[in-house]
């Protein structure tokens, strides 16, 4: 006898999905006030992983004195978002494969620094597609994304240092 399953849709799981949070990432934080490049992979990722588990990104702009975003019961609550997977926290193949397919729809540019560090940024057609993106799971992805702006000028490593700790022993109350 075969049990009849209800679908289950996991957004991280989902590649249109993804590419729109990874939109929505680049467009509120690639370019500093100056309009220079300034998200490298590392950013990226560790922003995306912050984008996914915003309990831990509310203790990191706790710790730097920023104003916190409002989260609902299942972002509280959740296992994943008391447990954060530390696997997905260094592994940059997903979201260097998710930067390419931008990069060849245009969506994306890359700049290459004064010491070889790649800049990932919007181009006009990806800023476009940005403003498209007014659906409410998105809307809610720019809520919290433009939270993590204040933390756009900590270089890779002090964000990191931030997180560390929440990875080893879990968030708790």
């Amino acid at each position: 006898m075969e049990l009849n399953k209800l679908p289950i849709y996991i957004p991280d799981f989902e590649v249109n999905l993804r590419l729109g949070k990874l939109i929505i990432l680049l467009n509120e934080l690639s370019l500093n006030k100056k309009e220079i490049p300034i998200l490298t992979l590392e950013k990226i990722s560790i922003f995306e992983f912050l984008l996914k588990h915003p309990v831990l990104l509310n203790r990191i702009l706790y710790l730097k004195d920023k104003q916190l975003v409002s989260l609902n019961n299942a972002e509280k609550y959740s296992i994943e978002a008391l447990f954060p997977n530390r696997g997905q926290r260094f592994d940059f193949k997903e979201i260097k494969t998710l930067l390419n397919i931008l990069i060849g729809y245009d969506f994306v540019k890359i700049e290459i620094g004064s010491g070889f560090e790649i800049y990932y940024y919007l181009s006009e057609q990806g800023k476009a597609y940005a403003n498209d993106l007014t659906e409410g799971y998105f809307v809610r992805i720019q809520q919290i994304t433009e939270s993590m702006s204040a933390l756009t000028t900590l270089p890779y490593s002090k964000i990191n240092q931030l997180v560390a700790p929440y990875l080893r022993y879990g968030i708790k109350n």
